[in-house]
C-alpha cells in the first residue's frame, strides 16, 4: 500500500498519534525505512494511510512486526522535494494525526538522539577553501529543543561555538571555512543537557546567496509605486525564506510625501504591510532594517492582487467523519482589511449552501454536502471570493485554530501545513478499504 500525499492537520480522542519517526533525515530521490511509533495506528480492514505536504511514496513493510503502536515503511521522497521540513500525517476512519515533521534533502545527513552526560559527535573530513554549511536540523523540526554545536579543528582544537541563529531559531547553523585540509568534529549538545531529543547534522556545500537577482535588494531602500485610487496594496515580507537576518520596517509614502502606512515592529517577521490606495499617483515604499543595519539582502512580494481578507475555520479540529449523502456543517470567520462587502466561501470539491459571510459581518456556518460517490479519504482547501470594483480577489481559508492544539516550537509552520481540512467518509456498509 501507498499514498502519494499533501497534508495538513486534525485529531481526535481516538485518531492517531504519530510521537516519533525514525530516522528523522529523509534523503531525497532515494528510498528509506521508516518507522513511525504512536498509538491507534491499526484497524482491521482498514490499515493506516500517510500523507505528506510533497510529493512521497509510503509502502507498509508487511513482513515488519506492524502493531497498533508502530508500523514500518519504506519511503521515497520525490527527488524535486524543496530542502526543509517534511509534514506527516497519518489517518484511518479514526481520524487524522497532527502533523510530526522529518528532514528532507538531496544532501545528505545524520540522524541522533541527544544524551544527558554527553554530546553528540559528527565527524567529517574537509580541505582548506571550500566553504561548508555546518546545521542542526531539531526546533526547525517543530522539536523542543535548544542545541549548541562546538567546531574541532583535525588537532582537536576548539575552533567556535555555535548558538542561536537570527534566522534559524535555536537550531545551530555556520559557514564555515576550514583553515586546513584534514578531519574535523562537530559536538553537539542541548544547552539543558537534557536527554533523547531527536534531532540531525549536516555538513554541506555553501550556496553563495544570489543578491544580483532583480527582487532583491539590500537594505535601505526606496521603491517607486504607480497606484490607483482603490487599489488594495499588500506588502509581504520574504528575507526570511531568503535566509537573510533582515527584520524589515516598511513606510508607504503618499505622492505629497506624507507616511500613510507602515508595517514592522519586530513582533512578526512575516506579516504584510497592507493598504488602500486612496488617490492615484506615484507613491514610494521605504524599506530599512528595524535595527539600522545597511547592505542587508532582501526581498518583498508587492502586489495589487492580494484579497483585502483573511479567512479561517473556526473549529477546534481540520478533519470531519462522516457518510455518504450527508452534511457537514462549518464554521468560517473573517479578518476584514478596509473591505466590508460580501465574501462567498467556495469548495473545489464539495457542493455548499449558505456560505456567503455577509456585508459587514465576521462569520458564516456553511453547510457542505457530501457526495454519494465520495471517496473514503477527501483533502481539500476552501477558498473566498469577492468582487470589488471588477476585480475578482480570492484567498484560501486556513486552518489555524486547529494548529493551536500542536505546540509552535519552530519559527512558522511549513508550507502545507494550514489550509487543508479532512473529511473521512465511511461507507454505511462498513468501512471502506
Amino acid at each position: 500500500m501507498f499514498v502519494f500525499g499533501f497534508l495538513v492537520v486534525g485529531w481526535t480522542e481516538a485518531a492517531p498519534r504519530i510521537d516519533t519517526i525514525e530516522p528523522i533525515y529523509l534523503q531525497a530521490g532515494k528510498k528509506t525505512k521508516v518507522k513511525i511509533k504512536g498509538n491507534e495506528f491499526k484497524l482491521l480492514d482498514w490499515p493506516t494511510r500517510i500523507w505528506t505536504n510533497h510529493a512521497s511514496k509510503w509502502t507498509l513493510l508487511e513482513d515488519e512486526d506492524n502493531t497498533n503502536n508502530q508500523h514500518f515503511f519504506e519511503v521515497e521522497i520525490a527527488k524535486d522535494v524543496p530542502a526543509g521540513p517534511l509534514a506527516i500525517r497519518a489517518w484511518n476512519q479514526k481520524g487524522v494525526s497532527k502533523p510530526t515533521f522529518a528532514f528532507v534533502d538531496v544532501h545528505e545527513a545524520t540522524s541522533f538522539r541527544t544524551k544527558n552526560s554527553e554530546a553528540y559527535e559528527h565527524r567529517f573530513k574537509a580541505k582548506k577553501g571550500e566553504r561548508l554549511v555546518c546545521q542542526v536540523w531539531s526546533n526547525r523540526l517543530n522539536k523542543d529543543s535548544d542545541l549548541q554545536m562546538t567546531i574541532f579543528d583535525t588537532e582537536g582544537r576548539l575552533i567556535e561555538m555555535i548558538d542561536d541563529s537570527e534566522v534559524h531559531g535555536s537550531d545551530p547553523y555556520v559557514v564555515f571555512d576550514p583553515p586546513a585540509e584534514g578531519e574535523y568534529s562537530l559536538k553537539i549538545n542541548d544547552i539543558l543537557w537534557r536527554d533523547n531529543i531527536q534531532a540531525c547534522v549536516q555538513v554541506s556545500p555553501f550556496l553563495e546567496m544570489q543578491t544580483e537577482a532583480d527582487d532583491i535588494g539590500k537594505t535601505p531602500a526606496s521603491i517607486s509605486l504607480d497606484l490607483k485610487k482603490g487599489q488594495y496594496l499588500t506588502v509581504m515580507p520574504k528575507s526570511l525564506e531568503l535566509g537573510s537576518p533582515a527584520q524589515l520596517l516598511m513606510d508607504l509614502h503618499e505622492p505629497e510625501g506624507g507616511r500613510i502606512a507602515r508595517f514592522g515592529n519586530g513582533d512578526s517577521l512575516l506579516q504584510p504591510l497592507r493598504k488602500r490606495i486612496p488617490k492615484d499617483g506615484d507613491y514610494h515604499l521605504h524599506i530599512s532594517d528595524l535595527l539600522n543595519r545597511e547592505g542587508l539582502p532582501y526581498q518583498v512580494d508587492i502586489s495589487t492582487e492580494v484579497a483585502p481578507f483573511e479567512l479561517a475555520t473556526t473549529f477546534h479540529q481540520d478533519f470531519y467523519v462522516t457518510e455518504p449523502g450527508k452534511e457537514v456543517k462549518i464554521r468560517f470567520r473573517v479578518i476584514r482589511h478596509q473591505y466590508d462587502g460580501p465574501i462567498t466561501i467556495k469548495s473545489p470539491v464539495f457542493e455548499m449552501d449558505k456560505a456567503v459571510i455577509a456585508e459587514k459581518r465576521g462569520d458564516v456556518e456553511a453547510v457542505i454536502k457530501i457526495s454519494k460517490e465520495s471517496k473514503p479519504l477527501v483533502v481539500t482547501s476552501f477558498y473566498g471570493e469577492a468582487v470589488i470594483n471588477g476585480q475578482t480577489y480570492r484567498t484560501t481559508v486556513d486552518t489555524k485554530e486547529p494548529l493551536k492544539k500542536t505546540p509552535l516550537n519552530m519559527i512558522q509552520w511549513p508550507e502545507g501545513v494550514s489550509g487543508k481540512v479532512y473529511f473521512l467518509i465511511k461507507s454505511k456498509g462498513g468501512t471502506e478499504s
